[in-house]
């Protein structure tokens, strides 16, 4: 059996490794949804590359602190990729609102499962819930993260009695999931 000589693997050349695979898959996914006409892309894809590795790398703590059993962490994680300055549509593009809210839904379903820790008041979770959807979520193609967000913004609403409205937002996350379903399966065909 012939051995083939590696470098020695060290951190600083595992983390080169590791960002230049965030950034290479983050610019072919950003770069095939564009080319397929299913996201605006991005104005200033530097803007775009580097929130996506801010995001992957706090996914990565937040999953270990998850692994430890340590939620207040994994939650003051999440709460500091929150105060962050998000780019907007314009210079993101759809991505970068999608991965914002992938990342809030991940805080929110987080808190909603530990009302414990660092409790919040149903208000505060729904203004959470409706900073983290911005003001462009409606022109944005139907996926799966802005509809886990609406979800999770209806469960808040149905949790403070507002029955009518999570009844609605409930609506246009099963009515955008429906459509992603759909998707799937012409494209099955």
């Amino acid at each position: 059996m012939m051995k083939t000589a590696r470098a020695p693997s060290t951190p600083s050349h595992a983390l080169g490794q590791l960002l230049t695979g965030a950034i290479l898959g983050a610019l072919l996914t950003v770069g095939g949804f564009a080319l397929a006409g299913k996201l605006k892309p991005p104005g200033e894809p530097d803007a775009l590359v580097a929130l996506a590795q801010t995001v992957d790398t706090t996914d990565k703590q937040v999953d270990v602190m998850l692994a430890r059993g340590d939620i207040a962490g994994a939650i003051g994680a999440l709460e500091q990729l929150r105060a962050i300055k998000w780019p907007g549509r314009d210079r993101g593009g759809d991505a970068c609102v999608q991965l914002r809210h992938d990342a809030f839904g991940r805080l929110l379903r987080l808190r909603l499962d530990n009302p414990q820790v660092d409790a919040k008041t149903p208000q505060q979770l729904l203004d959470l819930a409706e900073q983290g959807l911005g003001r462009e979520w409606e022109l944005l193609d139907p996926n799966p993260f802005t509809a886990h967000l609406l979800s999770l913004r209806g469960e808040i609403l149905e949790q403070m009695g507002r029955d009518d409205d999570a009844l609605l937002i409930y609506q246009q996350a099963l009515d955008m999931n429906r459509d992603l379903l759909d998707e799937v399966m012409e494209g099955s065909r």
